[in-house]
């Protein structure tokens, strides 16, 4: 039997309020990010199409949050109003090629559903599943508060929380004191993310026991 897995489909927010360079760099500077960090498992690493979005497959569909947060997080960490909305498909996949416009599966087409109709929700990580799965919308609707609220020194920080630095690693980084990092840390309210993280593939289980 098949396991499920993660069609991850993104377009940038507001891209037209920056130069076409500007998005570009963004948004490739967002998929080194996603394709270089150490503990995914892309079964097709994201890749850019449209100009300015982008789509990839994750093998383990409970790693789909931790790469929409991250990608947001690093987006946002550009300037004020970047942005990403970004659909999760997940499902079976029937037919995997090297490009994401060949392929083809249920988890594609959960994905590219929502992400034509993802403007017309508030919060801008969506999941589709074969089932109804609204209690878990609502929770992202909760994580939608706390992401939306993130200045761009936050989403850098939370970009470094997520390629796990620690506090001390971070001050470093950002040339601040460790008091300044962990004070960005608590602004962004890590601890609420870090906890609907480590619980979200308990959550995805609850939906996809089929």
């Amino acid at each position: 039997m098949k396991k499920n897995q993660a069609v991850i489909t993104a377009d940038m927010v507001n891209s037209t309020l920056f130069s076409r360079e500007e998005s570009t760099l963004w948004l490739e500077n967002t998929l080194e990010i996603l394709r270089q960090h150490t503990t995914f498992q892309w079964a097709l690493k994201p890749e850019i199409y449209r100009g300015d979005s982008f789509q990839g497959v994750l093998k383990n569909a409970s790693e789909a949050m931790k790469v929409s947060i991250l990608a947001r997080a690093a987006m946002r960490s550009h300037a004020p109003n970047t942005d990403l909305r970004i659909a999760i498909g997940i499902g079976k996949i029937e037919s995997l090629t090297d490009r994401a416009g060949t392929s083809d599966g249920e988890a594609f087409r959960l994905s590219g559903h929502l992400a034509d109709n993802i403007r017309k929700q508030k919060a801008r990580i969506g999941i589709a599943l074969a089932v109804p799965s609204e209690p878990l919308n609502a929770t992202l609707d909760l994580l939608e508060t706390l992401i939306e609220n993130w200045t761009t020194a936050q989403s850098e920080v939370i970009t470094a929380l997520l390629n796990n630095y620690n506090v001390n690693q971070i001050a470093e980084k950002f040339s601040i004191s460790q008091s300044a990092a962990s004070q960005r840390v608590a602004a962004s309210k890590w601890w609420a993310v870090e906890s609907f993280l480590a619980t979200f593939p308990k959550h995805l289980e609850l939906y996809t026991k089929r």
